[in-house]
């Protein structure tokens, strides 16, 4: 068996095999999403709940949208947008009032707080996206973005 090492210095067992998930879009596509999360929450300093940035972006730019237009955009259910609006709520991030004609629905928009948590996301976005396509090239980062989204009408 041999003793290799990983990035940050800890010892691997024998190099993995993974065939089978090679050629499977979903598999490469998740580890990508979930190292693109690990490294946001790095370079913003904090915890982040899934979605954060997206979420509160989405808000920003459609400020008194409701909870259901806001999961759509997001591509969200409605039942996993409520905690993340919930948290937000909590950390004074967001105002939530009902709607009128509808007592079911909440627009939804940021606060001052949210607004400037925003902004110090919003950095931090836009660093990573500038190492991203510095490592892929800007026609290679343009091209993945296009690829992504035909993904996701296609599926």
């Amino acid at each position: 068996m041999s003793a290799e090492k990983s990035k940050n210095g800890k010892q691997l067992s024998d190099e993995m095999q993974m065939t089978a998930l090679e050629g499977i879009v979903g598999f490469h596509m998740r580890k990508a999403i979930l190292r693109g999360q690990s490294r946001f929450a790095t370079a913003a300093g904090r915890k982040l709940v899934t979605g954060q940035f997206s979420v509160m972006a989405i808000i920003n730019e459609n400020p008194g949208r409701t909870q259901s237009a806001i999961a759509e955009a997001a591509g969200l259910d409605r039942s996993s947008l409520v905690p993340i609006l919930n948290k937000f709520e909590k950390d004074g991030l967001i105002h939530r009032a009902p709607v009128k004609g509808d007592k079911r629905a909440y627009a939804v928009r940021l606060t001052k707080k949210g607004e400037k948590e925003l902004a110090a996301l919003e950095e931090k976005a836009e660093e990573i996206e500038a190492q991203v396509i510095a490592g892929l090239g800007a026609k290679d980062h343009a091209q993945l973005i296009d690829l992504l989204k035909r993904f996701h009408d296609i599926i």
